[in-house]
Order: structure tokens, then C-alpha cells, then sequence
């Protein structure tokens, strides 16, 4: 059997997809993706969306629009993808690291506040929603409160999130979303959104998002439309094409069907796989509010006889296809090189990473795909464990 780490959810009739863009002619940014803005909004209650080309652009544009500077400090966990940090470093922002919960995978908010109070020069926080497990954000929005810090929410897996302070999305600081390829939802493989309900904001980032412009293509190309436009910033083509928005329309009516099938799967690894000795399932603390954009176990090496990799090598050999969610940030040669990091100076990411499996999960994986992967897990556990 093969079954692939994803496996795209698509149309029996792509042509009614796009049969609007299509139509009309009009295939860049246009009136499906206001659309599909509008979509958003409700599906998260904020009261503004921008859809861009991807969740990297959104964290981009949620730090450019704040008007920060070099030398700006900005906390961010090591256990994530680098876009996260990149959003600062991009505008020469220090990042300043924080560690994985003692038991958990976000970041850990004793270590946010205890640097929160020793340096007043952190302008911003950037929490990730790892693999759609809600960041207690009621706790850090207080953090906040108290020391003026912005928060821009790398929401990139938590589509369907619900934290402590509400739905993902709904805030009124900023939240950057991913629709990339194997994503909960995906805009026909690359796109992004950010959500906020600050007006002034969502202006701003709007703006930023396609050259500093004034008037969107379409509103200047329709019959009667005055051409005239300026630039009053200087941008980025980080828009969206109508094309994907599209796409992403017709995906979002999907979202609950698709996130309860996701949850379903979840729990029957759960309930399948935590008896197994040597394996570590999500705790039952992160059902609630779990967009479950990843299923994540975890080795105990010290009762397995072969490493992590080789039991990914050896399932592979079965036919299942997984991954590894992440390679912490400091560990990667260029912040090793700019910053001098060294690999035990994050040990929980670094053993984190050293220990995680993520295996399929998606609203078409079969029942007999999933029960496949239970047992392959479990032979391997029976022949290897110490």
C-alpha cells in the first residue's frame, strides 16, 4: 500500500471552479478575491482580511505595516518554519528565541514573560499555532496588555483554531494564515491571508501588498473606471490571483466537513496508539480548539533499539509517507552562523526534534489507510522495542 504524508482534496469539476474568473476574463486580483476575503471574515469574525500569495507574505506585511526598525527585538520560538523569524529578520529586527513548553510544542509563555520583564526593547511576540494546537493566547494577550507588545499569530496550520481568547483570526492585533499546498485549505497550492480587526491595520497591509498602489488593477480597467492611480508606499507584489481565491472559495465550504473528518482520524490514532510503550500521542489537553492540520507522535528513544530516522526509513520502506515538523530555527546553519547558536542551547526544541513523527493526516485518508499505519506503527514498536 502507499499512501502519501497528503494528499490533495480536489474536485470532481475543476471548470465550475473557476467558470466566474473564467467568464468574466478577469484572472488576477479581482472580485473573487474580495469574495473570498468576505468568506474569511465570517468564517473567523474579524472585520478585516487581505488575502496575499502566501502566509509568508502575510508575516511580512503584519510587521512592515507596524512600522518597526532595525535593531527591533521580536520574540519568536525556535520550534517552528523559519518564515516565522524571517518576518523580522527582513526588516534587520532582532529575533530573540524562546524554548518549547516542558510538555507540550508551542512556545513557552513562563519564558515570553520572564523576558517580557527584563527588556523592554521587545516590540512584538510571534506565537505559531504548532500543527493547529491553540497558543493559550488569553495569557498572552495579557502579557501584552501590560507591556504594549504587538502580536502577529503565525497561524499558518490553525485555520479552524479556537484559543482561550476566541476564534484564530479574530483579534486585534494581526493573525497570518497559510494556504500552501497541504494545508487544511489551499489556494490551489500557494496563497496566504492576514486577519485583524485594527482598520487602520488592515489599510496599511492592504496597501503593502501590491506596490503601494492606490487602486486595484480591476477597479481601473473596468468600463467607466478612471486609470488614474498612485503610489503612496513603497510595496510588494504579495497579491492574490482571482484564479486561487477561487479555489480557496470553494474550499472554505468544505472547512467543517474536512476538520471533523481530520478529528475523527486523530482521535483513532490517539485511542490506537497511546498504549503502544515507546510512543508519545498529543495530550488530551490539545483536542479542544485543534485545527489538527498535523498528527505528531513522539519516540522515546531510550526504548527503542533503532533512532527516529530509521523508523521513519523503515515505515517508508511500508509504503507510508511522513515528515519531521521542524528543524528548530537555531539549529539551522545560518542563525548558528549570524548568531552563534549552538544546538543545546534550546534542548527542549532541540529533543523535540529529535523524537517527532508526523504521520498522514487528511479528510480522505481511509479507514483502512489509517488502520494500515496503526499497525505498521505497532509491528514496528513489537520488533523494536527494548
Amino acid at each position: 500500500m502507499k499512501i502519501p504524508f497528503h494528499r490533495p482534496d480536489l474536485p470532481q469539476d475543476l471548470n465550475e471552479i473557476y467558470a466566474d474568473s473564467i467568464r468574466n476574463g478577469w484572472l488576477t486580483t479581482g472580485s473573487q478575491v474580495e469574495k473570498f476575503e468576505y468568506s474569511l471574515k465570517e468564517f473567523f469574525g474579524s472585520k478585516h482580511v487581505i488575502a496575499v500569495n502566501s502566509c509568508t507574505a502575510a508575516l511580512h506585511l503584519g510587521m512592515l505595516a507596524k512600522g518597526f526598525k532595525p535593531g527591533d527585538k521580536f520574540i519568536v520560538p525556535t520550534h517552528t518554519f523559519v518564515s516565522t523569524v524571517e518576518c523580522g529578520e527582513y526588516l534587520g529586527m532582532e529575533p530573540i528565541f524562546v524554548d518549547c513548553q516542558k510538555d507540550g510544542f508551542n512556545l513557552d509563555l513562563n519564558q515570553v514573560e520572564d523576558l517580557i520583564k527584563k527588556d523592554p526593547e521587545i516590540k512584538a511576540i510571534v506565537p505559531v499555532h504548532y500543527g493547529g494546537i491553540p497558543v493559550d493566547m488569553k495569557q498572552l494577550m495579557k502579557m501584552s496588555e501590560k507591556s504594549n507588545i504587538y502580536i502577529l499569530e503565525d497561524s499558518a496550520h490553525a485555520l479552524e483554531t479556537i484559543s482561550s481568547a476566541g476564534k484564530v483570526g479574530n483579534t486585534n492585533h494581526a493573525a497570518a494564515f497559510s494556504f500552501y499546498a497541504n494545508k487544511n485549505l489551499t489556494t490551489f497550492g500557494e496563497g496566504g491571508a492576514l486577519a485583524t480587526n485594527d482598520s487602520d491595520l488592515a489599510k496599511k497591509v492592504k496597501n503593502l501588498s501590491l506596490h503601494g498602489i492606490t487602486k486595484d488593477g480591476w477597479k481601473r480597467f473596468e468600463a467607466n473606471a478612471k486609470w488614474e492611480y498612485d503610489i503612496i508606499n513603497l510595496g510588494y507584489k504579495y497579491n492574490m490571483s482571482d484564479i486561487s481565491a477561487s479555489y480557496g472559495i470553494w474550499q472554505l465550504k468544505q472547512i467543517n466537513d474536512w476538520h471533523r473528518k481530520r478529528t475523527r482520524i486523530a482521535k483513532t490514532y490517539i485511542n490506537e496508539l497511546k498504549n503502544i510503550d515507546g510512543i508519545v500521542c498529543p495530550k488530551a489537553d490539545t483536542y479542544d480548539g485543534n485545527a489538527w492540520h498535523l498528527f505528531v507522535i513522539q519516540i522515546d528513544r531510550s526504548k527503542w533499539n533503532i533512532s527516529r530516522n530509521k523508523i521513519i526509513e523503515l515505515l517508508n520502506d511500508k509504503g507510508i509517507g511522513l515528515s519531521v515538523h521542524y528543524k528548530p530555527i537555531h539549529m539551522l546553519d545560518y542563525y548558528q552562523k549570524k548568531f552563534g547558536y549552538k544546538p543545546s542551547d534550546f534542548p527542549r526544541s532541540k529533543s523535540l526534534f529529535e523524537s517527532v513523527i508526523s504521520i498522514p493526516l487528511y479528510p480522505n485518508l481511509t479507514e483502512e489507510e489509517t488502520s494500515y499505519i496503526i499497525d505498521s506503527i505497532r509491528e514496528l514498536a513489537h520488533l523494536h522495542l527494548n
